[in-house]
């Protein structure tokens, strides 16, 4: 077994996570309130050093303009004074509508304009025009979906359908495999870095 401590720390934990397959215990809830502490505590470290660095040093050193964050985060905490707890909606607000705006920018950009883009390409093989008609058919599935249709169109939405149906099995396929390789990663930790049983 190994002699580092850190490495048992890690193993103590890894397994205090694991125990919650046999159900709800004491070990899990250590372990669970370890993580959330030291994440919160991480957080704070880091804000912290966020506001001296990007904030404090650059104000000092004459950028005037950095007085706005920082009257804007200092308003966040008049949330705990009762009398002046309306002035933390101002921030709150700013944040909503600029978090609002980029995900909407980045949505039509990334969802919306490159996936039309990425579809109307020249035709060269096989494996282009397979993605074009999937696309065709997919949104003749959600167009022509009423009773009243042609054969043609009614044999193109259900394909439509089936396809939408590979798509999501394979997103879903992806999830596992992402989420099997974390386990993997974490009983390679314990088998090897921890009692050496594999090499």
């Amino acid at each position: 077994m190994s002699t580092n401590l850190g490495i048992w720390i890690a193993a103590g934990c890894t397994i205090f996570m694991y125990s919650y397959l046999i159900g709800d215990n004491p070990l899990f809830k250590f372990a669970e309130h370890l993580y959330i502490g030291i994440s919160a505590a991480h957080a704070v470290v880091l804000g912290y050093q966020n506001i001296q660095e990007m904030a404090w040093k650059p104000l000092i050193g004459g950028k005037a303009v950095m007085l706005v964050p920082l009257l804007f985060g200092l308003l966040l905490y008049t949330r705990f004074v009762k009398d002046w707890s309306s002035l933390s909606r101002i921030p709150i607000a700013f944040l909503t509508g600029l978090a609002a705006a980029l995900a909407i920018r980045g949505a039509i950009d990334a969802s919306f304009i490159k996936q039309i883009a990425a579809t109307m390409v020249p035709i060269t093989n096989m494996s282009v025009f397979l993605t074009m008609a999937m696309v065709a058919t997919t949104i003749s599935y959600f167009f022509f979906t009423t009773g009243s249709q042609l054969a043609p169109v009614r044999y193109s939405a259900q394909l439509g359908r089936w396809v939408m149906m590979v798509a999501f099995g394979s997103a879903f396929g992806n999830t596992v495999m992402a989420r099997m390789s974390l386990v993997i990663g974490r009983l390679q930790f314990l088998f090897k870095d921890w009692i050496h049983l594999i090499k």
